[in-house]
């Protein structure tokens, strides 16, 4: 009799191990699925340059045409941008031909927003880049752009997050952008909370737990 008693003891209690060690697990999925953040996907959406459209034949008009989109995939995470800084190079060198900057923002989970700008430009040698597109080939050009997010999680928002991405895009002789789609802003920036993350220390205990009993 008090060996049944004693036996039904451990069950007992392992069941009671179990139940929160799952229970935990559970706990913990569901706050890294509420604490994971996406950083948001920029790109070029258009550009012009009427200096290199032959059909103008001429570089007087130096401004540019941009249009960058900001896209917030997170589905229920909003993002406050601070001031943007773009930089617009030619021939992806170090030649700067423009710079401006950007309103900080807010923007709500899962909006697109997009900001269209002409800027002036300085120091491109529109002469070597009208030779470019008159060749029949495409004149080089790349945006960069700086900025620093964060990230608005129910009632309250996370650390200052630096973010730095850029591309190159081609303009044809028309002083259009090449490709039609949007062309992606890309950085080696990695996400937020992408290290250890609370799913793999809830796998470990619940591991460690079976192991030891």
């Amino acid at each position: 009799m008090s060996d049944y008693n004693n036996h039904s003891g451990g069950t007992g209690c392992f069941r009671c191990c179990f139940s929160f060690t799952l229970t935990l697990g559970f706990t913990s999925l569901f706050m890294w699925l509420s604490l994971h953040t996406s950083n948001p996907i920029l790109s070029i959406q258009d550009i012009y340059i009427p200096s290199l459209n032959k059909t103008l034949n001429s570089t007087s008009y130096q401004s540019i045409y941009i249009d960058l989109k900001f896209d917030n995939k997170n589905k229920d995470k909003g993002i406050f941008y601070h001031q943007s800084n773009i930089t617009l190079r030619y021939n992806n060198s170090s030649i700067v031909i423009s710079n401006y900057t950007l309103a900080g923002f807010y923007q709500g989970h899962n909006k697109k927003a997009r900001r269209k700008n002409w800027v002036g430009t300085y120091g491109v040698p529109w002469d070597e880049a009208v030779k470019v597109v008159d060749g029949g080939e495409l004149a080089v050009f790349r945006v960069d752009l700086v900025t620093v997010i964060r990230f608005k999680i129910l009632f309250w928002k996370t650390k200052k997050h630096r973010v730095v991405v850029g591309a190159d895009f081609q303009v044809n002789d028309v002083g259009k952008k090449e490709r039609k789609k949007g062309t992606r802003l890309r950085s080696g920036v990695p996400e937020m909370f992408s290290g250890k993350s609370p799913v793999g220390v809830s796998l470990l205990v619940v591991f460690s737990v079976f192991v030891l009993v």
